[in-house]
């Protein structure tokens, strides 16, 4: 996704307790698995350094925000705005492609 919806009151009820690094890396991962459209990788270290920040301000944040499944780190809503996005997605590309019916413009 190259954009998606940021609700900044729900944000910061969630983050307000989290120290700015934190704040720091929670964002990155979000945005991080907005890009994928995917589940983020299941190895910290990695993550960490895809997201330019020290372990110590992901792993935190990956317990809190996340969830690991077997396809990697899961972020409930995330998803669930993804899985919107790509339905919205379906719904317009078979209106663009429905014929047009011809009448009469009377």
């Amino acid at each position: 996704m190259k954009w998606y919806k940021f609700y900044v009151a729900d944000y910061i009820q969630e983050t307000h307790h989290l120290p700015d690094a934190e704040d720091l890396a929670y964002r990155r991962l979000l945005d991080l698995y907005y890009l994928s459209e995917a589940p983020l990788i299941a190895d910290p270290v990695v993550l960490a350094r895809h997201v330019k920040l020290d372990l110590d301000c992901v792993e935190p944040v990956l317990k809190e925000f996340f969830e690991l499944t077997a396809g990697g780190y899961v972020h409930a809503v995330a998803e669930s705005q993804i899985q919107r996005h790509r339905h919205q997605s379906e719904q317009n590309r078979r209106t663009a492609i429905r014929p047009r019916r011809r009448g009469c413009l009377v």
